[in-house]
């Protein structure tokens, strides 16, 4: 038992990421965020998180520094400019228009851009020469899909709360997410 101490906090530590943007989305969508849209969510980003330190582990020895030093960046570009476009979208629509619908490729984008961090993770798994790292990454997969969920839910509810201001500040959390990515890794 003592086995998933390790992977369980490192997939609290890998999900805070997520756990933001899953707040954002909540928040931005409000009541169209139905559970359907919330699980998937949650499925996206904790998959995510458990295949990127699989590839980061197969593949560390090939583009290992590469991503080291540029991941980040490119990580905190696509948060920025996806909050950025969120914002944007958020300030030229009219109050009476609904919300955009759930876009499947901002979903896709979004759990890629929060798990570059679980990608050095596995490369720094194939440095120390771990040898079986799928039950890790499963654990790490499975945290960060309950704590994406419960980001998903309470986001919704504030998003309930806040109204249609709910967008324009997902889209602040998300840029902050990316310069936080950028600055500090």
């Amino acid at each position: 038992m003592t086995w998933l101490i390790e992977p369980v906090l490192m997939g609290i530590a890998l999900a805070m990421d997520a756990l933001g943007v899953s707040i954002a989305l909540g928040t931005a969508e409000r009541k169209n965020f139905t559970w359907g849209k919330m699980a998937l969510t949650a499925f996206f980003f904790g998959a995510f998180q458990m295949g990127m330190p699989l590839a980061g582990w197969w593949g560390g020895a090939l583009c290992g520094e590469l991503l080291r030093v540029w991941g980040r960046y490119a990580a905190a570009l696509l948060l920025l400019l996806l909050g950025g476009k969120m914002i944007w979208e958020a300030c030229r629509k009219k109050p009476e228009e609904e919300l955009p619908g759930f876009r499947f490729g901002r979903l896709v984008g979004l759990a890629f851009a929060t798990s570059i961090d679980a990608f050095l993770v596995g490369v720094s798994y194939a440095c120390l020469q771990r040898v079986n790292i799928l039950s890790d990454t499963a654990v790490i997969g499975l945290v960060t899909m309950l704590i994406s969920l419960g980001g998903c839910i309470a986001g919704r509810l504030f998003g309930a709360v806040c109204g249609s201001r709910g967008e324009i500040i997902g889209g602040v959390v998300l840029m902050g997410i990316g310069l936080k990515t950028a600055v500090f890794g």
